[in-house]
């Protein structure tokens, strides 16, 4: 009886220790399964962290055309701490400190008020465009904000090949004398060279306008719906003159078209002198909502307009395919670039401003105010000067 009472207890025994050994191994197994869980949830969560994707604009023109580098040579930048990869011939990775932190759909951008419409119609984020058009833009509502220049001068006054004139000084001569109005084109309605232009076209005393019955006027002012139309308007007569941005006035004496009679810097007085045009011009949603994504493109649109400064024939190679060009022609290329916020700047988008609304180009927030009163719902330097020693 006894032996019978030893064998229960010692089979007890086992059975204990064997269920002790399976609660650990449980236990242990459940803890793992813990970790597992604490450790796929971390991985869902980065995986939740949702990349943004932007729609960012840029032309063919010299003014807006650099950030294209990012896909024709990206080596060039890839070694800097944020920088713009490409991954198709329409996408780059925006990327910094190693983390791609957006995708960046590129878009071929049409004239400043195009991309005012694109952006006022949500289809774009960013916008390497005309200041005055996105000025414009904002007096009539557009909740976008100016961050930066790209570039400084860069726009020529052109006029027909067999125009009696070959300065702007006798353009003003000829203009006073002449039986019938000049007729002067413009490839968008707020573009800073039609501003330009005609700006200083009636402080020459030339009484300007835009309708087309009224002869009584020096110069009118024809609307050509974009750049393209800029050398075509000159070979089929529709117009005698024009301002635009290079590289439309050199590939318009290269074709025998036309003839560059005045830069901003040999117009009269002075005041256009390498002066501010093309801006980098963002919605205020991708500001509020990804301010880090903003901050880095500043600083990948800062190198790579420091590289084009400085380094001329090379941009120059690398741009001619996109932009359909000649080297020798992009190499004369005389656009001033730089995203720096200067005095400079800060002064010609107060003459800009002033100069526009003496023509009576703003109707909405801005009407009746002056630049003092509307520089803060424009501009927002903030980003740009978050960047040091660039």
């Amino acid at each position: 009886m006894k032996r019978i009472l030893l064998l229960f207890l010692v089979a007890v025994l086992i059975v204990g220790a064997s269920a002790g050994c399976t609660s650990k191994e449980a236990s242990n197994d459940s803890d793992n399964v813990e970790l597992a869980n604490e450790s796929g949830e971390n991985k869902a969560d980065k995986a939740d962290v949702e990349i943004p994707e932007i729609n960012v604009a840029w032309g063919k023109d010299l003014h807006t055309a650099n950030p294209h580098m990012a896909f024709e040579a990206s080596e060039l930048f890839k070694n800097n701490p944020v920088h713009l990869r490409p991954i198709t011939d329409s996408k780059l990775e925006l990327v910094k400190d190693g983390e791609v932190i957006a995708i960046v759909n590129f878009i071929l951008g049409g004239s400043g008020s195009e991309n005012v419409t694109l952006m006022s119609q949500g289809h774009l984020d960013v916008a390497f465009s005309s200041s005055t058009a996105f000025m414009t833009g904002i007096d009539q509502g557009l909740d976008c904000s100016i961050l930066c220049p790209i570039q400084s001068g860069g726009v020529s006054v052109v006029a027909d090949i067999d125009a009696e004139y070959d300065t702007f000084e006798e353009l003003i001569e000829y203009a006073k004398n002449i039986e019938k109005p000049i007729l002067a084109g413009y490839h968008s309605a707020v573009s800073s060279p039609r501003i330009v232009l005609e700006y200083a076209l009636r402080e020459a005393g030339l009484k300007v306008t835009e309708d087309t019955s009224d002869f009584e006027a020096d110069v009118i002012m024809i609307d050509l719906k974009g750049l393209n139309n800029l050398i075509p308007s000159l070979s089929s007569g529709q117009v005698e003159l024009w301002a635009g941005p290079i590289p439309y006035p050199q590939n318009a004496e290269a074709q025998g078209v036309g003839k560059i009679i005045s830069t901003l810097d040999e117009l009269p007085g002075g005041k256009w002198v390498d002066f501010p045009c093309c801006t980098i011009n963002v919605h205020n949603d991708l500001i509020r909502n990804h301010p880090e994504v903003v901050q880095a493109l500043v600083e990948a649109a800062t190198d790579i307009h420091n590289f084009a400064q400085n380094n001329r024939e090379e941009t120059a190679e690398v741009l001619a395919g996109f932009v359909g060009l000649d080297e020798e022609i992009l190499r004369n290329n005389d656009t001033t670039y730089s995203t720096a916020i200067t005095d400079h700047f800060i002064n010609g988008m107060r003459v800009y401003y002033e100069a526009m609304t003496e023509m009576g180009k703003f109707s909405g927030e801005f009407a009746g105010k002056d630049f003092d009163e509307i520089k803060d719902m424009v501009f927002d330097f903030s980003f740009r000067e978050n960047i040091s020693g660039k």
